[in-house]
């Protein structure tokens, strides 16, 4: 009889850091299972601006900028593909503004 071999398909178990800025450039940690030969990575449909797999069990992709909020992170490989649900969240960026006055408040 014939045999026909069978990509497993992937499975996404963690992500780490789970969250960064929306500007992007956050390297992601993501474990799971049947990962080698990972064709692409996205998250919330936007490729990582880059991704490197580790081995059958890892890949570390950089998030590319995104508008704040959480989105899925999708592995595709020769198997398929799988998605992790909601798992990174892009942070609006913060910054602080500082207000001094030469005036002391005390002579008014």
């Amino acid at each position: 009889g014939l045999f026909t071999y069978v990509t497993p398909a992937p499975k996404v178990t963690t992500i780490g850091p789970n969250s960064g800025p929306a500007v992007g450039g956050t390297a992601v940690t993501i474990t799971g299972a049947n990962l080698l030969g990972a064709t692409a990575v996205t998250f919330g449909g936007v490729p990582a601006t880059s991704f490197t797999v580790v081995n059958a069990n890892t890949i570390i992709a950089t998030s590319p900028a995104r508008s704040a909020g959480p989105v899925d992170i999708l592995i595709t490989t020769p198997g398929g593909s799988a998605t992790g649900q909601l798992v990174f969240t892009y942070m609006m960026q913060t910054t602080a503004t500082t207000v001094s006055s030469s005036a002391n408040p005390s002579t008014f």
